[in-house]
C-alpha cells in the first residue's frame, strides 16, 4: 500500500520566499511563527469555519433554505469522508489567507458530479489557461502522482488581489513587515539569553597571551552569560576593568517597534488589533468593541464570504438562477441582550415576525397560539380585530363609522334628543 511521509503534508514553503532587508527569510510557514500573523489567520479561519454555509432556493425576490439539495449536506455538514464542514472551511480559509488560493477537487459519486470535495494544498497545484479560455490544473499528488484536472473538476477560491488566474498571497507583499517583526523578536530573545542586559567592554593594562585570552573568554561566557547567571558579580584579574555599554532596549525603541509591527500585520491581513488582544490605543470595553466587531464583519469578513459564495456559484451550483450558497452571519452581528430585546420587540409589534419565530431565533421551543403575526399599532392578532369576527361587538359601535369616524347612516328622529333648557 502506497503512503507518504507526514512531512509531505506540512506547509510547502522551503522553495518560496526570499531574504528580507532585516536579514530574515520569510515564507507563509515562517510567517506563522510570529504571533500576530498566527492570531490573525487563526481568527479568520475559525470565524468563517464556525458560520453555517447552506444552499438556498430562490423564488423571485424571496429565498428559502433547500436542505434537499445534494450540495447542502456537503457544505453544511461533511464535504468528504475524513473532514467535517468546520475542518474543511478552516483549512481552505487558512490556505486563502496565507497563499492567496484555495483548491478542492470535485469528486463524482452517488450524489452526482459533486459527491465529495477533497482539499488540495496550493503548493501542489499549478494553473494554466488553455486556448478556449478554460483553466487546467496540474496537481502533484504524493499518492497518485502528477495528474491534470480541468476547470469543472476543481473548486478554486482566489483571495486578496487577483489580477490573473491565481490569487496573490498577502505574505508575499508583507514579507518585509514580517521579516522585521521576526528580527525584532529574535533580538529580544538574544537580549534575554545574554542576561537581559547589553554587552560591555573589558580593558586590560597589558597584553595577554593567546592561551590566557582564550581561558578568560571561556570562563566569562560560562560564568556570566545567560539568564541563569544574570546579576552575578564579575571578578577580574590582572587589573582588567569592565565598562558596560549604556544602551537599553527602551533606548533602541525595542518595545515600540514590536507593537508597531503587530499593527502592521493587522493592516495587511485586515483584522482589528483589538481582536488580536492588542489593546494599545484601542477602546477595549463598552460600545467600542461592538462597533469594531460590526466594522470587522462588514468591511473585512464580508469580502471573504463573497469570495466563497461566488466561487461555489461558479464551480458547484449547476442552476445558479434557482439556487445560491449563503453564510449565516446573524450570530456575529447581534447586539447585547438589551439591544436584542428591543430589536425583536419592534419586529413582533410591527408584524414582521411572529412570537414563535422570535422564540426559535433565541433557541426556545415554540408555544401554541403564537404563530399569528400581530397587527401594527394594536398588538392584537388579525382574528381579534373588531369587524373580523373576533371579540364582543359593542352595540354603541353601530352609531360610529369605520375607525371611529362619523356614522354612515344618520340617526332617526326617535333617537334624537332635545337640548336641555337653560
Amino acid at each position: 500500500m502506497t503512503s507518504w511521509d507526514p512531512a509531505d503534508d506540512r506547509w510547502y514553503s522551503d522553495d518560496l520566499g526570499g531574504q528580507t532587508f532585516a536579514g530574515r527569510r520569510v515564507t507563509p510557514d515562517i510567517a506563522m511563527q510570529f504571533s500576530a500573523v498566527y492570531a490573525a489567520v487563526n481568527l479568520l479561519a475559525k470565524t468563517i469555519a464556525s458560520l453555517p454555509l447552506r444552499i438556498y432556493r430562490k423564488d423571485g425576490s424571496k429565498s428559502y433554505e433547500a436542505p434537499e439539495h445534494p450540495l447542502n449536506d456537503l457544505l453544511e455538514y461533511q464535504p468528504n469522508g475524513w473532514q467535517t464542514a468546520w475542518d474543511f472551511k478552516a483549512m481552505l480559509m487558512m490556505h486563502l489567507a496565507l497563499r492567496g488560493n484555495a483548491y478542492a477537487e470535485i469528486v463524482a459519486g452517488p450524489r452526482g458530479f459533486a459527491d465529495r470535495l477533497e482539499p488540495l494544498h496550493p503548493d501542489r497545484v499549478s494553473v494554466e489557461r488553455l486556448q478556449d479560455y478554460t483553466l487546467r490544473y496540474t496537481v502533484t499528488d504524493p499518492l497518485r502522482g502528477t495528474r491534470r484536472l480541468m476547470q469543472d473538476e476543481i473548486l478554486h477560491l482566489r483571495g486578496s488581489i487577483a489580477p490573473g488566474i491565481v490569487g496573490i498571497s498577502p505574505i508575499t507583499y508583507a514579507r518585509q513587515t514580517v521579516g522585521l517583526a521576526l528580527a525584532t523578536e529574535e533580538h529580544g530573545a538574544r537580549l534575554f539569553s545574554n542576561g537581559a542586559r547589553p554587552s560591555g567592554v573589558i580593558t586590560v593594562p597589558k597584553s595577554w597571551s593567546d592561551e590566557a585570552f582564550q581561558r578568560f573568554k571561556e570562563d566569562w561566557r560560562r560564568t556570566y552569560n545567560g539568564l541563569s547567571n544574570a546579576g552575578g558579580t564579575p571578578i577580574l584579574e590582572d587589573g582588567a576593568k569592565f565598562e558596560a555599554i549604556s544602551l537599553t532596549a527602551e533606548d533602541a525603541q525595542f518595545l515600540s517597534t514590536r507593537q508597531h509591527q503587530i499593527e502592521e500585520v493587522c493592516r495587511w491581513l485586515g483584522v482589528p488589533p483589538v481582536l488580536l488582544h492588542h489593546m494599545t490605543k484601542t477602546t477595549s470595553w463598552g460600545s467600542g468593541v461592538e462597533a469594531i466587531m460590526l466594522a470587522f464583519v462588514r468591511n473585512d469578513l464580508r469580502p471573504w464570504l463573497d469570495c466563497w459564495t461566488h466561487a461555489i456559484r461558479r464551480d458547484l451550483i449547476l442552476a445558479p438562477r434557482l439556487y445560491e450558497a449563503r453564510f449565516d452571519i446573524e450570530d456575529l452581528i447581534r447586539g447585547d441582550s438589551k439591544a436584542q430585546a428591543e430589536f425583536f420587540s419592534r419586529l413582533v409589534l410591527n408584524g414582521v415576525l411572529t412570537r414563535n419565530e422570535v422564540r426559535d431565533a433565541l433557541g426556545y421551543n415554540p408555544l401554541p397560539g403564537l404563530d399569528e403575526p400581530l397587527q401594527p399599532n394594536t398588538g392584537a392578532t388579525s382574528d381579534k380585530l373588531p369587524g373580523n369576527g373576533g371579540g364582543e361587538r359593542n352595540p354603541e359601535s353601530n352609531r360610529n363609522g369605520p375607525d371611529g369616524g362619523p356614522a354612515l347612516i344618520e340617526a332617526s328622529a326617535d333617537d334624537a334628543r332635545e337640548e336641555p333648557d337653560e
